[in-house]
């Protein structure tokens, strides 16, 4: 288990630095206040990496692709793993103290399936994962 925030780590510096190195930028609306918490019993995981070769693409699109890249392989406290990760670029919102928020769905090993949000924090370059409710 202590090999996985490393192997996050690395993709998230290769999706920062290579993936959306030619794309624009753009930004989304703020996200109301009190984000929802996770529900109850929810699987839950978080990555981060302490430091990046460069900054991060900030469009729409990089900010799904990093978090979907991200999300895949993280542990959560029932022992499952996220398989799949599918963001919404529709969803993707800037918010105050330069964090990016995307709603998700993730599957796990497990065959299930939640519905919740991803955020980035840009300075610490972190995806946590914040589930709400299992879709499926």
């Amino acid at each position: 288990m202590s090999r996985a925030p490393v192997l996050i780590s690395a993709v998230f510096v290769i999706l920062a630095t290579a993936a959306c190195a030619s794309a624009g930028s753009s930004s989304g609306g703020q996200l109301p206040a009190g984000s929802p918490s996770a529900a109850a019993g929810a699987p839950s995981a978080a990555a981060g990496s302490p430091s990046a070769a460069s900054a991060p693409c900030l469009t729409h699109s990089c900010v799904v692709s990093i978090l979907e890249q991200s999300l895949v392989g993280l542990v959560a406290k029932d022992g499952s793993v996220i398989t799949k990760a599918v963001c919404f670029k529709s969803s993707v919102r800037h918010n105050p103290g330069d964090t990016y928020t995307a709603s998700c769905h993730v599957t796990y090993t497990d065959q299930t399936v939640y519905s919740g949000y991803a955020t980035l924090l840009v300075a610490q370059q972190k995806v946590s994962w914040q589930p709400v409710e299992q879709v499926q």
